[in-house]
C-alpha cells in the first residue's frame, strides 16, 4: 500500500465620522480582527506544521505495515551551487537521537530489536518516482537474492546492481526499538535540489512510535534553499524603508503645521512597512542561525504584512473618494462598507499569506493552494474597481469646481493605480503559471514572483504618492476647502471679487504661490495681490 502524508498541519453616525481619520479608523475597528487573527494564527502553528529546516518527530506513530509517507520537503544547495559559503561548511543531513518504541510503552522484546524495517530517507524531488516504484517499494528475499537489495523488508530504490544510497543521492537511516538514542548518523549532500522526507514501514510491526531529529543545514545556514534570497531582500528593503522614512519625517517636521490627513497616513503605511520588512528580516536571520521558524514572529510578521496592505487599500480608497479633499468626512453608509471589507480582507489575506509560506515545505495541493489565492485576488480587483469608480468621479467634480491643482495630482494618481494593477496582474498569472510547473523547476525563483515584485510594485506606488502629496509651505491646498478655480474670480454679480478659502486668507501671500510650480516646476494658476487688494473678498472668514 502506498500513501502520503500532507505536512504538518455601522457606524456611530456620521457626526462621529466627521472627524475621525483612517488613523483612528484603524485603531477602533481593525486591531481588535488583529487580536483575534494572532491568537488563531498561534493556535494554528501550535500544531506541527513547519519546521523548517529540522524537522522534529516526537513519538511519531510508524505508517502502516508495508506503506511510506511523505512528510516534508527541503530545499538544498551543492557547496558548489550555494550562494553563500561559510568556509569548511559543506551542506548536510544528519539524523540524531532516533529511536522506535512499542506505543503501548511495554519492554522491548529480542524480536523487536531485530526489526529493521522502519527507515526514514531523503531523495531528490525529480528522482522520487525513478527510484520508488507506487506497486513496489518494499524489498523481498528474492531482491536480495537478485542483489538489488541489501536486506528484505526495507525500503526499495530502483538503482543500478552494486550502486549504493549515496551513489544516487538517496539518504537513508534505519531505525531501531531501543531504550536509549541510537548513534548518530551524518551525510554530506552532493546535490542540488529538492529534497523528499520520506517515512517507510517495509515490515510487520505497526504498534510502534518514532522520535528524533532530522537536520538539514546548507552551506550558510539553516535556511532552506527556496528562502534564502528573501534574506538579503528584506535586509535592502529595510534600508530603503528606512531612507523613505527618514526624508518623510524631514519633510514633516519642517512643514509640519501645513500637514493634512493623507499625510500622516502615509506616514503610518510608511511604519507599517519599516517594521514588516525588520520582522522579516529578523525571522529570516533567526530562521538561518537556528534551523526553525520563531512560531510567534512569523504570525506577527504575517499579521504586519497584512495591515500594511489593509490600511494602504484603504488609504488608496478613501483618497478616491474624496475624503480630505472634496469632502470633510465619509458617510455612515460608506463607512460601514469600508469597516465590513477591511475585516473581510484581513481574514482572506491572512489566510493567503499563510498558505504561501506553508505551500513549499509541505503537501499542498495546486487546487487548495489556488483556492486560497483566488479569493483575495478577486477582493483586490473589486477594490481596484470601487477606487477607479470613486476616481472618475473625484476628477469629474474637480473639473467642475475648476480646481485644476487638485485634478493634475489625481490625474497623476489614476496613471499610477493603472500601472500598478497591470503589474498585479501580471504577477497574479504568473503566480498561476508557477503553480502549474513542477517545483524542482521553479524553486530557485519563484520568491522573486510572490515576494519581490509585489514589494517593489508596493514601494514604487509608496513613494509616487510621497511624491504627489510631499509635505511643503502650500500643501493645505490639497486639504479640503470651498475652494474656487481663479477664473471664476469675473462673476457678473461681483466683477472685481476674489474668491477665497472658507477658512481664513493668508495674510503672508504664500497663496500667491502655486504648491506645483514651487514644488514640480510646473506652470499653474497665480493669484496676484494686488487684485486682492483691489477687490472685495467672498468667503472669506469674518
Amino acid at each position: 500500500r502506498f500513501s502520503r502524508a500532507e505536512g504538518g498541519g455601522a457606524s456611530a453616525g456620521a457626526a462621529r465620522c466627521a472627524g475621525e481619520s483612517p488613523l483612528v479608523f484603524l485603531r477602533a475597528k481593525m486591531v481588535p480582527m488583529l487580536r483575534l487573527w494572532l491568537g488563531i494564527g498561534v493556535v494554528v502553528l501550535r500544531q506541527r506544521f513547519a519546521h523548517g529546516q529540522i524537522y522534529q518527530m516526537e513519538n511519531v506513530r510508524v505508517p502502516a505495515n508495508r506503506s511510506l509517507l511523505t512528510l516534508q520537503a527541503f530545499y538544498i544547495y551543492s557547496l558548489e551551487e550555494a550562494p553563500e559559503k561559510k568556509e569548511g561548511s559543506a551542506p548536510f543531513i544528519k539524523f540524531t537521537s532516533m529511536q522506535a518504541t512499542p506505543m503501548s510503552g511495554g519492554d522491548i522484546t529480542a524480536e523487536m530489536e531485530a526489526y529493521e524495517g522502519i527507515q526514514v530517507s531523503i531523495m531528490r524531488y525529480r528522482d522520487f518516482w525513478a527510484f520508488i516504484h507506487p506497486d513496489k517499494f518494499c524489498s523481498t528475499q528474492q531482491d536480495v537474492l537478485n542483489g538489488i537489495a541489501e536486506k528484505k523488508d526495507q525500503l526499495l530504490v530502483q538503482k543500478a546492481r552494486g550502486s549504493s544510497y549515496r551513489d544516487v543521492g538517496v539518504y537513508s537511516t534505519t531505525v531501531h526499538f531501543s531504550v536509549i538514542p541510537q548513534k548518530d548518523t551524518r551525510e554530506i549532500i552532493q546535490n542540488t535540489g529538492v529534497y523528499i522526507f520520506t517515512f517507510s514501514n517495509c515490515g510487520p510491526v505497526t504498534d510502534a512510535q518514532v522520535s528524533g531529529t532530522v537536520i538539514v543545514k546548507n552551506a550558510y545556514g539553516f535556511l532552506p534553499g527556496n528562502e534564502y534570497h528573501k534574506l538579503p531582500f528584506y535586509g535592502w528593503l529595510l534600508v530603503v524603508y528606512v531612507g523613505l522614512a527618514l526624508i518623510w519625517m524631514c519633510l514633516s517636521v519642517r512643514w509640519w503645521k501645513e500637514l493634512f490627513a493623507i499625510q500622516n497616513c502615509i506616514a503610518a503605511v510608511i511604519f507599517f512597512g519599516l517594521l514588516e520588512s525588520f520582522l522579516w528580516f529578523l525571522l529570516y536571520t533567526d530562521w538561518n542561525k537556528t534551523g526553525t521558524r520563531g512560531k510567534f514572529l512569523f504570525v506577527l510578521s504575517i499579521l504586519l504584512t497584512v495591515v500594511k496592505s489593509t490600511f494602504s487599500y484603504l488609504l488608496v480608497l478613501v483618497a478616491s473618494l474624496g475624503w480630505g479633499v472634496t469632502r470633510p468626512y465619509l458617510d455612515a453608509q460608506v463607512i460601514l462598507k469600508i469597516q465590513v471589507l477591511a475585516f473581510v480582507y484581513i481574514v482572506l489575506d491572512f489566510i493567503r499569506e499563510a498558505v504561501l509560506q506553508f505551500r513549499t515545505s509541505h503537501s499542498l495541493s495546486v487546487y487548495f493552494v489556488l483556492l486560497c489565492l483566488l479569493p483575495v485576488s478577486l477582493l483586490n480587483g473589486g477594490i481596484f474597481s470601487w477606487v477607479f469608480q470613486a476616481l472618475s468621479s473625484l476628477l469629474e467634480t474637480l473639473k467642475e469646481r475648476r480646481q485644476f491643482e487638485k485634478l493634475i495630482l489625481f490625474e497623476r494618481l489614476w496613471k499610477i493605480l493603472v500601472f500598478a494593477m497591470a503589474v498585479a496582474t501580471l504577477t497574479l498569472l504568473s503566480q498561476i503559471f508557477l503553480l502549474s510547473k513542477s517545483v524542482a523547476a521553479r524553486w530557485k525563483y519563484q520568491w522573486l514572483i510572490t515576494d519581490g515584485i509585489a514589494h517593489g510594485v508596493f514601494v514604487f506606488v509608496l513613494g509616487a504618492m510621497m511624491y504627489l502629496w510631499a509635505p511643503h509651505k502650500s500643501s493645505q491646498r490639497y486639504a479640503f476647502s470651498q475652494q474656487v478655480a481663479a477664473a471664476e474670480a469675473e462673476v457678473q454679480d461681483h466683477p472685481g471679487a476674489v474668491w477665497a478659502d472658507e477658512d481664513a486668507l493668508d495674510d503672508e501671500g504664500e497663496d500667491g504661490e502655486s504648491f506645483w510650480a514651487t514644488t514640480k516646476g510646473m506652470s499653474a494658476f497665480t493669484d496676484t495681490p494686488a487684485n486682492k487688494a483691489e477687490g472685495e473678498v467672498i468667503g472669506a472668514a469674518s
